[in-house]
């Protein structure tokens, strides 16, 4: 017996040896008691995770599409889309197609909803549906790049200086490569 201590350090000196030492014991030991942790979709339900997923990535997608956006108005003015392009982005169908048809063939002056449905009257529009189509497509526009597809003057709807910009631009560059 060492200084009284007898079995005691016969207890803590054999588990020393035979495991490499005694602070391996310990965290051993430590291991062993560690908690399982749940997994979210246990924590929260299989659906609600998937829902909390989608929210979390859809924030992250809007944080995106705003820093573009910003990015994409601060450059407006070094850019030039194709009329396609403003197009496709625009119009839903072939009836948002012929009223832009329509107001690029009248110019800056405009044309009031009742002259515009004159001419396209044949697709089964009425009148005032006219102006309910341009403001959807104002709207869609200007969540895309933050112009503006047609402006009211007066009573009448007319393109936007925007969009009669860019469609002279395709049709001048088309013009000079023939």
């Amino acid at each position: 017996m060492l200084f009284g201590l007898g079995k005691w350090l016969y207890i803590c000196y054999v588990p020393y040896i035979v495991c490499g030492g005694f602070f391996e014991v310990l965290t051993a030991a430590k291991s062993n008691n560690v908690k399982k942790r749940r997994r979210p979709e246990e924590k929260y339900g299989k659906y609600k995770w998937m829902r909390i997923l989608i929210d979390r990535n859809s924030r992250e997608l809007r944080e995106i599409k705003r820093m573009l956006r910003g990015l994409s108005l601060g450059l407006s003015y070094m850019m030039d889309f194709e009329s396609a392009y403003l197009i496709r982005m625009v119009c839903r169908d072939s009836r948002d197609e012929m009223i832009l048809d329509v107001l690029h063939e009248c110019g800056a002056a405009g044309l009031s909803p009742k002259e515009i449905h004159f001419k396209v009257r044949r697709y089964g529009l009425k009148y005032h549906h006219i102006s309910r189509r341009i403001k959807r497509m104002n709207k869609r526009m200007l969540n895309e790049i933050g112009e503006r597809v047609a402006d009211k003057v007066g009573r009448n709807w007319a393109l936007s200086d925007f969009m009669l910009h860019n469609w002279n631009v395709k049709t001048d560059e088309i013009e000079t490569e023939i």
